[in-house]
């Protein structure tokens, strides 16, 4: 990911503390403003990454601030298509996903069997993958007003560390399901790589990085047990999400 701060520290320190913010031919970064947000990305790279959700807040101010200024000084910096970026917009989801969907890693599907009013999609779901994974995913997916609720089967592959990925989870969230309610499945502990997790441990995560940031929490956890497989838990998990939508 971007280190944008240190950039910009590096290049105050050039600038003798100016506002001012210049790109140049050995830059590894390509900049684009898109519905007022600036993006970013290496050059070699295909995904663009919304810098809003990957810098604390002050940072992105600070960031965009000086993007900005370098913009209104050097207009032919940006391609056409990014010129007239108030038409390109996020496309409305037009695909035949209800009104409820789930999304996350590889316990996601299980629950999903379970549940008679949630979607899984699957740009939204795979296995092995993060937090962080799904920020971007959500982040790039196409707006969708039309999603109302939003399930969560995530944090169990990042080992409940609660890094910072979960604010821009939420904050995409908002982007691109703005009519959305979260919930959040609790994960499992007790094998794998949360081998030395307890259940204490895991509700805290799931309190502290979802509840807290306004998901509800959906009960019971999948548990102490190995999670791939039918296992009898996500019948009640099941039953539990199709009582609250």
């Amino acid at each position: 990911m971007i280190r944008l701060k240190n950039l910009l520290t590096e290049d105050k320190k050039k600038k003798n503390n100016t506002k001012t913010f210049s790109l140049s031919s050995t830059d590894p970064y390509e900049y684009k403003l898109e519905n007022g947000k600036w993006y970013t990305k290496f050059k070699t790279n295909k995904s663009w990454l919304n810098m809003k959700n990957h810098l604390e807040n002050d940072d992105y101010k600070e960031a965009s601030g000086l993007l900005n200024a370098y913009l209104e000084k050097n207009p032919d910096i940006i391609s056409g298509s990014d010129k007239e970026s108030d038409k390109d917009k996020k496309k409305t989801e037009k695909s035949d996903v209800s009104g409820n969907i789930i999304i996350g890693d590889s316990q996601t599907p299980y629950v999903a069997k379970q549940s008679s009013k949630v979607k899984m999609v699957s740009a939204l779901q795979q296995g092995g993958k993060g937090v962080n994974w799904l920020r971007d995913q959500v982040a790039e997916y196409p707006l969708s007003a039309n999603i109302k609720n939003v399930v969560l089967c995530i944090g169990t592959n990042g080992g409940y560390g609660g890094s910072g990925d979960e604010r821009g989870l939420f904050a995409a969230l908002k982007d691109t399901f703005p009519n959305a309610k979260i919930y959040a499945v609790q994960g499992s502990w007790g094998w794998g790589g949360v081998s030395k997790y307890n259940e204490q441990q895991v509700r805290k995560y799931y309190q502290d990085e979802y509840a807290s940031r306004g998901a509800t929490l959906i009960n019971p956890p999948i548990g102490n047990i190995e999670p791939h497989g039918h296992k009898p838990v996500y019948k009640k998990i099941g039953a539990a999400i199709d009582n609250l939508l």
